[in-house]
């Protein structure tokens, strides 16, 4: 579905749009039973994502704290329930520690951000993680002095697709939801989202393909393949 795409700022998810979360997941999970339970190391992901499934939509949802959440998570992935909460703690800091020190940015990012900053975007940043673990992997990557504000689930009370977080944003911005444009990896989370709170959306799909499609799904404004092609789109 076509809308103007006159925009003052653009807000950007963060992960799989910036940052690759995928490789620093799989690192971080694979250090992790290196560490803990080194005879389980080539089934680490498979038991991360397992224990992220069980109990990371609880957290979006609000029926979960974060702190929660982190214990909950570490004492499923270990499968040892007797944890205490410290203790529980203690194993997700440890996969933390090795997540943000195996995060990466895109090829495509640094050279993005820069040249948006240069040319006077006002650029911001939302997203579904929890605030700690999100400020802490902005601050880890560089990406800080980029963005006028970082906003996550938890901060706003609501999480992507829901269209509080995105008016939460706006009124960060203190802009109308047709000046702002969000760029991310997710179609119905973020792209189908941000156009139905208002905003412009541009679906950032990664492939090798050099096209860059105008409106192919309902409730998007435009598919990209690569962040150097968000020029063409703004």
């Amino acid at each position: 579905m076509e809308r103007e795409t006159v925009v003052n700022m653009l807000l950007f998810d963060l992960d799989d749009t910036l940052v690759d979360d995928g490789v620093a997941t799989r690192l971080a999970a694979e250090a992790l039973f290196q560490h803990y339970r080194p005879e389980q190391q080539a089934q680490a992901l498979q038991h991360w994502q397992r224990a992220l499934k069980l109990y990371y939509p609880a957290f979006l949802q609000g029926q979960m704290s974060a702190a929660e959440m982190r214990q909950a998570r570490a004492r499923e992935v270990l499968q040892q329930p007797q944890l205490s909460a410290a203790q529980a703690e203690q194993v997700f800091e440890y996969f933390m520690q090795q997540y943000i020190a195996s995060t990466q940015l895109y090829p495509d990012t640094l050279a993005c951000l820069k040249e948006l900053q240069q040319q006077g975007w006002r650029l911001a940043l939302i997203s579904n993680g929890p605030e700690e673990m999100q400020q802490r992997k902005v601050k880890a990557a560089g990406l800080v002095d980029f963005f006028e504000f970082v906003l996550t689930a938890e901060v706003a009370g609501a999480a992507k697709p829901k269209l509080d977080i995105f008016k939460h944003a706006l009124r960060l911005a203190n802009l109308p939801a047709a000046q702002c444009c969000y760029i991310g990896d997710h179609l119905e989370k973020d792209a189908q989202a941000a156009f139905a709170a208002g905003l412009s959306s541009i679906w950032l799909q990664r492939t090798d393909s050099a096209e860059v499609v105008a409106w192919p799904y309902p409730d998007v404004n435009w598919k990209i393949a690569c962040l150097a092609q968000l020029k063409q789109c703004i």
